[in-house]
């Protein structure tokens, strides 16, 4: 197991691990794993964290300085070897003492070379002088547990490794810096307050204490509204960048949409030949489109179910079923045949999701492709219909064009760095934020306070989690 798959932990991975009866008890053991990725490198690193750490390093390298020795922090050249002294490589070796480490615990590093084989046996031997492998995000797990990372920055490491674009690893990379955790902090650090006043007003409506019914009303309407514009400011734009936009090209057979993802990708991913059905699955590729994800999926070409076979059937039904769960739909139309009855379909079922892909415009007379537009401004606006030839690349800058302007329509694009990462954080905050607002409302209509600390309660776990 590497550190790439035990780093990439899910929120409920981390929440499941803590709340395991034990869990944090196993914190004593000492874990193990491979910290770089499967595959051969010019380097691979083994890592292990807890407090046998120095010990198994004293028994895996041999160096001019003993373990017990090493500065903390500091490099040493030596030999590798197994439990029985066998040599396995010349390497590099850290040690990282507590808490200086990102476990917060000892930490040993040994940099090898980066071969299968040597990283795990290296690995092994670790194993054999008393670590245990780690368990999927037990690493970060630790640094949770030992307040090095608070949840939302345990999911920025997750999302940074599994970043698809710059602007995606960028943006995990300021979540990873705790500026959510921050923000919610200070939200909750005040509605704690407004808490603890409303729950002295309860239980002695006379003390100096107590709070006034107005100044908590309002304090908790400016508290769901720094919540909503400024936390919760482009929140979609860094969903969109994280889980990207899925968009599905659709057509008839031999409409050209196999040859238009190759156009797309700029490669020969997709097969193309003359005969129709030739695809017969759905074939998914990701293109970067100004850092956000676009997931575009070649489906099975749509004709009379007559004409096919079960295989090209199968296809056909995947093929509706993708243009039905997408976020775009590119229908691709034979600019040859026109606009025929099966795109109408196609395009009335997609709706405000359509873009009209006019293909092999190559082959049209300036009246003809006038002609194509003019039928298609019954089913699409204007500007989004495109004309473009797969084959030579005419009209692919305008299609690119048209993307983007649809993807990122409505994203808060301009924001410098947005605090929330994902859905449940974003979930969270809107639900802390519609009960402060509930709270303020049933104080404006003359509640007692009494009922309001219910909801200031259940806010205040929702900033928890």
């Amino acid at each position: 197991m590497n550190e790439t798959q035990t780093t990439n932990t899910t929120a409920n991975e981390t929440i499941a691990a803590i709340a395991t009866p034990g869990g944090a008890a196993q914190n004593s053991d000492t874990i193990a794993a491979i910290a770089t990725p499967l595959g051969s490198g010019g380097i691979g690193i083994v890592r292990v964290s807890g407090p046998e750490a120095p010990a198994i390093l004293g028994r895996l390298f041999r160096g001019s300085v003993p373990p017990a020795a090493m500065e903390s922090h500091r490099l040493y050249l030596g030999d590798v070897v197994d439990e029985q002294g066998v040599l396995l490589d010349r390497a590099l070796a850290v040690l990282m003492r507590a808490p200086r480490s990102y476990t917060g615990e000892d930490v040993a590093e040994l940099q090898l070379h980066g071969g299968p084989k040597v990283l795990s046996a290296a690995l092994a031997a670790a194993v054999a002088c008393g670590a245990r492998l780690a368990t999927p995000g037990e690493f970060t797990l630790r640094a949770y547990l030992a307040g090095k990372l608070d949840l939302s920055q345990a999911e920025a490491v997750a999302d940074l490794i599994a970043a698809k674009t710059p602007r995606a690893s960028n943006l995990a990379a300021g979540q990873l810096q705790g500026a959510l955790g921050r923000a919610v902090a200070e939200i909750e650090q005040e509605l704690t307050a407004i808490y603890g006043a409303v729950t002295v007003g309860v239980d002695f409506p006379d003390d100096a204490d107590a709070a006034d019914p107005e100044e908590t009303r309002q304090a908790l309407v400016r508290l769901a509204g720094h919540i909503r514009k400024d936390v919760l400011s482009g929140a979609g734009l860094s969903r969109v960048v994280k889980e990207g936009v899925r968009a599905a090209l659709v057509g008839r057979v031999n409409a050209g949409k196999s040859s238009l993802l190759n156009a797309l990708l700029d490669q020969e991913r997709a097969i193309v030949t003359a005969l129709p059905g030739t695809t017969r699955d759905v074939l998914e590729e990701s293109v970067d489109l100004e850092g956000v994800p676009l997931i575009l999926a070649d489906t099975a070409g749509l004709r009379d179910e007559g004409q096919a076979d079960e295989a090209e059937q199968l296809g056909m039904a995947r093929s509706r079923d993708r243009a039905d769960s997408a976020q775009l739909v590119l229908v691709v139309t034979d600019g040859v045949l026109g606009i025929t009855p099966e795109d109408d379909k196609l395009l009335r079922e997609a709706g405000q999701r359509a873009l009209l892909l006019i293909n092999k415009c190559d082959l049209l007379s300036e009246a003809e492709i006038g002609e194509r537009r003019r039928r298609a401004a019954d089913f699409v606006p204007e500007e989004d219909v495109i004309c473009l030839s797969a084959k030579s690349g005419a009209g692919l800058d305008e299609l690119k064009a048209a993307l983007r302007r649809r993807v990122l329509a409505g994203l808060d694009s301009e924001a410098d760095s947005p605090l929330v990462a994902n859905a449940r954080q974003e979930q969270a905050l809107l639900r802390a934020a519609g009960l402060m607002e509930s709270c303020a409302e049933a104080i404006a209509a003359g509640e007692m306070l009494d009922v309001a600390a219910v909801d200031i309660s259940e806010a205040l776990d929702f900033l928890g989690e």
